[in-house]
């Protein structure tokens, strides 16, 4: 019995993965079963069409991508921006009060640097301000409105104001959701940058370092560490939601099926060819970008401990 407890406790990380591979299968072939039936799986229909499907779904690995990519930036500028820090209005005008008491010994300096100090302390605490408010409302509005509805908006402002452009559905789409994409990676990359410690970019600057070496060799390297995994799920999410340029008139895997097959009678093919090939890319991509976190993750910082598999006890502390 003792011997069966240990082997039990060694083995159960194994053995929970076997029952929930089990279970996964068992409700697929339940599913299969519900759908098909005594109808049975056309498999001559698949070999003869899934080059078609894979192809289609390759305008949106495309699309995906390329909004992604610009997304980034997009997501990057703004979420820098985001993280601009501006003190409070009464806390400000305190400080100008100080340096104005600081300045009352010398009268000449006052009359001719003073009115200028101000205005340009003014002028940087106003920009930083608004900047940061634009910032906010474009991340707002992104993910406060629904993507399927921000396609429709874009395709009638191009219609409206571009009409030289309003039959381009792909490049409507990308645009779209390259604008889409970075509402949310901004609100990624304002995380992953204030999870940096201040200390950290204070001791950058007292060194010598400008803004932007301490964003590059101090922030960027710790921050990209930390916004691997929710780019990836951004990635993911964002290919899932390329199928709604089927209403731009791009030829992706749904508009295919609605024009030329929606009504052949291989309906459960057609969905279990698309979403096997989902699954593929998705679940491929997932695994690489694990490996990648694991690869290069930092210690401590923002990761949690690797914990022991289930049943293992942990050794008892150091007195």
């Amino acid at each position: 019995m003792a011997d069966l407890r240990k082997f039990l406790r060694e083995r159960w990380r194994y053995i929970d993965a076997m029952l929930a591979v089990a279970v996964i299968v068992g409700s697929l072939a339940y599913i299969y079963d519900l759908l098909v039936g005594s109808r049975g799986l056309d498999v001559a229909y698949i070999t003869r069409n899934y080059g078609l499907y894979v192809h289609a779904v390759l305008t949106n690995v495309y699309a995906t991508t390329i909004a992604f990519l610009v997304g980034m930036a997009i997501g990057f500028s703004v979420g820098w921006l985001r993280t601009a820090r501006t003190m409070p209005l009464a806390k400000f005008v305190l400080s100008l009060r100080a340096e104005r008491r600081a300045r009352s010994e010398d009268r000449e300096v006052i009359k001719a640097d003073s009115g200028f100090l101000i205005f340009f302390s003014l002028l940087w605490y106003g920009a930083k301000y608004v900047v940061r408010r634009i910032g906010d409302g474009f991340v707002e509005i992104i993910r406060g409105t629904p993507l399927y509805v921000q396609i429709l908006f874009a395709s009638s402002f191009f219609i409206v104001f571009l009409r030289e452009y309003a039959t381009e559905g792909l490049l409507i789409g990308i645009i779209t959701l390259a604008i889409n994409t970075g509402g949310y990676q901004a609100e990624i990359f304002r995380a992953g940058l204030q999870t940096v410690h201040s200390g950290q970019i204070e001791a950058a600057r007292a060194i010598g370092f400008s803004r932007l070496r301490a964003m590059r060799y101090v922030i960027l390297p710790q921050a990209l560490r930390l916004i691997i995994p929710p780019l990836t799920n951004e990635y993911i999410g964002l290919f899932k939601a390329s199928t709604f340029l089927f209403v731009l008139g791009v030829q992706t895997e749904i508009s295919y099926i609605a024009l030329h097959e929606g009504y052949a009678g291989d309906v459960f093919e057609i969905f279990a060819m698309v979403t096997a090939i989902f699954l593929a890319i998705t679940v491929t991509l997932s695994f690489v970008v694990q490996s990648l976190e694991r690869r290069f993750r930092i210690p401590g910082l923002g990761i949690e401990a690797v914990r022991k598999p289930r049943g293992v006890k942990m050794p008892a502390p150091v007195a």
